[in-house]
């Protein structure tokens, strides 16, 4: 079981702002924590694989850049096992999101942290370990559905018998007249039944997708590098058209979800120059609001979206 993070507590701070870091050495090494500084976000999971550390306060810049998704990922599968995860960014328009991605228990702002060190080692009211905001894993069912077999078949074999009507009859004239007959051609009953049965046609295909830092499913952008620009990119090996309208359910890093229209835009397969890619499509979102743009761009700094413009 992992100890809290106090006394005798292993803490990885990590990022290179020396006042915040100083401050929390001072005041972590008095409250007899050990003590050990990263500078640089890639050398947070290296040094993870040799210290067993209780706690992980990750020190964000204002503007953190790709370097900070390997940390973020590692943070993450850390805090799923019950390490403590803390984010200190000068923004809280930066932390916030960002601690998400982390599964961090706390997100910090930076003059908090200078104001009182301590406040690190403390937890919120009523709250236990942390839990990520996202779901990482997708399901394995397929993520459109696929067309179902042909209620009738195309062909009757030689020796059937005549088409006979339904052993519970409804009420409806048209389904009565069809009972009497004694030769029916199929194709015809197939459009009579989506005539009279209008609630067999089939519906508008909707979709679950959450994007993390580990998930297959990503953003991509257009010209202007920002998601306003592009949509989404849904990984799937059984893609719809191009040009197909779809309900797009998005969840994002810091756990919200937006129930958006979306229209499929492109499709990527997998071959042998796209290498590790997934395949997929990508789906360009209608209505979009503004703080999820403002949010998705700042989630981008940390994981590089697809890019793709149209020709």
């Amino acid at each position: 079981m992992t100890a809290p993070a106090g006394q005798g507590s292993r803490i990885l701070i990590v990022g290179n702002d020396a006042e915040v870091s100083v401050a929390l050495h001072i005041n972590l090494d008095r409250a007899g924590c050990g003590v050990i500084c990263l500078p640089t976000p890639e050398m947070l999971e290296p040094v993870m694989r040799s210290v067993a550390p209780h706690a992980i306060i990750l020190m964000l810049p204002a503007s953190p850049d790709a370097s900070w998704g390997s940390a973020l990922t590692t943070a993450a599968s850390a805090a799923r096992v019950g390490i403590r995860v803390v984010v200190v960014a000068p923004s809280r328009d930066v932390v916030e999101p960002l601690a998400a991605v982390a599964g961090a228990e706390r997100a910090l702002a930076r003059s908090d942290v200078l104001a009182r060190p301590a406040i690190v080692l403390e937890r919120k009211p009523g709250e236990g370990a942390s839990t990520p905001a996202s779901a990482f894993r997708q399901p394995a069912a397929p993520i459109f559905p696929q067309p179902a077999a042909p209620a009738f078949p195309q062909s009757a074999p030689a020796n059937a018998r005549p088409f006979a009507a339904s052993s519970s009859p409804t009420p409806e004239h048209g389904s009565a007249a069809r009972a009497g007959r004694k030769d029916v051609d199929l194709l015809a009953l197939i459009d009579e039944e989506l005539v009279d049965e209008p609630r067999s046609r089939p519906k508008a295909t909707r979709v679950e997708v959450n994007v993390s830092l580990v998930s297959e499913h990503n953003f991509y952008v257009g010209a202007t590098r920002r998601v306003d620009s592009g949509g989404v990119f849904i990984s799937t090996m059984l893609p719809p058209p191009v040009g197909t309208r779809i309900q797009v359910r998005l969840g994002l890093a810091d756990g919200r979800k937006l129930d958006l229209e979306g229209e499929v835009v492109f499709i990527r397969e997998k071959s042998a120059i796209s290498g590790r890619q997934p395949a997929g499509c990508g789906v360009r979102l209608f209505g979009l609001p503004g703080w999820a743009i403002d949010t998705i761009d700042r989630f981008l700094l940390a994981r590089p979206p697809v890019m793709y413009v149209a020709p």
